[in-house]
């Protein structure tokens, strides 16, 4: 069985999430691990038995690698893509594919020059619930769409830990991008109003709320927040709802269907993105995981558009700008 021989760049939370899916996955082989952390990529490497780099040219002329996963900050995702498309190798690019619209253009061009592949690592593709939600929309099942409402929440710690990174490229981006997936039009206009109060002191939004102009007069509305209490037993809490001609879909995530209660607290854990259980990483990253896997063996295309996570980072820019002004703003 033919394996794709992969590298992992950025050895964060979902980095290390990443290099363990792609060393638990039946067609990949884990190669090679680099952070800027030498202490947290040794830790990693020898986890899961590859090599550590200090940095990425070291790997790439160290190592004969098929792909990397590149799960450095946002910042990086420019200098770090361009730099692997260069080396000839596919990309799985996390999400956001960059914090501005230039830095994306950048990225898909060097891919395009090197004549190689890259899928933005939308992890919402691969959750049941928005892809069939998203699968009903594409093929017209919910008629000519009228609005769309998506929300994401989130209790105030995971602002804060991140230390004042916005809530739209941490948290936000997977709906802008779903929206715009399930939309099946252009946005062409963004208003957007935040307030910042609980976490004004490290410059980061408690709550965002968006409206989005689509060119065939669809409208979308999109909530953000983190600063549910501390103590919020729920770590995600989303809704969507897709109201077309024909029909509705919803999705709403509250609970899980599983619960866990005690003297001292409750709570609803993850049991679809990334739970681990029969001693395996599980669920919609391991989907993630294979799908790219399989379709970079096979040359099939990726269920992720690269275009659409372009103008999601696009609506997002209008939508700053559209806070600082205090004004609606165009989409180019």
């Amino acid at each position: 069985m033919k394996r794709l021989r992969v590298g992992v760049v950025g050895l964060g939370f979902i980095g290390a999430l990443h290099a363990r899916a792609f060393a638990e996955c039946p067609n990949a082989e884990l190669v090679a691990v680099t952070d800027l952390d030498a202490t947290r990529s040794s830790e990693i490497s020898s986890r899961h038995a590859c090599h550590d780099y200090p940095d990425l040219e070291t790997m790439l002329q160290k190592e004969t690698l098929d792909a990397v996963a590149i799960c450095s900050p946002d910042p990086t995702h420019r200098d770090v893509a361009v730099q692997a498309a260069q080396h000839g190798l596919d990309i799985l690019l996390e999400k956001p594919i960059a914090t501005t619209a230039a830095d994306a253009l950048a990225i898909t061009q060097a891919v395009d020059a090197a004549g190689t592949r890259m899928m933005v690592a939308h992890l919402l593709h691969f959750d049941p619930r928005y892809a069939i939600l998203k699968q009903s929309a594409r093929r017209g099942e919910l008629g000519e769409i009228v609005h769309l409402h998506f929300r994401r929440t989130n209790p105030r710690t995971n602002g804060r830990r991140l230390g004042g990174t916005s809530i739209f490229w941490y948290i936000g981006i997977h709906d802008f991008e779903m929206m715009l997936t399930c939309a099946r039009a252009t946005p062409v206009r963004a208003y957007a109003q935040a307030v910042s109060k609980i976490n004004a002191d490290i410059g980061c939004e408690d709550s965002v709320f968006a409206t989005i102009t689509f060119d065939n007069g669809a409208i979308g509305m999109i909530e953000l927040s983190w600063a549910l209490p501390e103590n919020t037993a729920l770590g995600i809490n989303t809704y969507a709802e897709v109201v077309g001609t024909k029909a509705v879909g919803y999705v709403t995530v509250f609970d899980q269907g599983i619960s866990f209660y005690s003297d001292h607290a409750v709570r609803f854990p993850d049991a679809l993105h990334w739970p681990e259980y029969n001693g395996q990483i599980q669920g919609d990253l391991r989907h993630e995981i294979q799908h790219f896997v399989d379709a970079t063996l096979n040359g099939r295309p990726y269920v992720v558009e690269t275009d659409t996570a372009i103008q999601s980072v696009k609506v997002v820019e209008a939508c700053q700008e559209s806070i600082r002004s205090g004004l609606p703003v165009d989409i180019t």
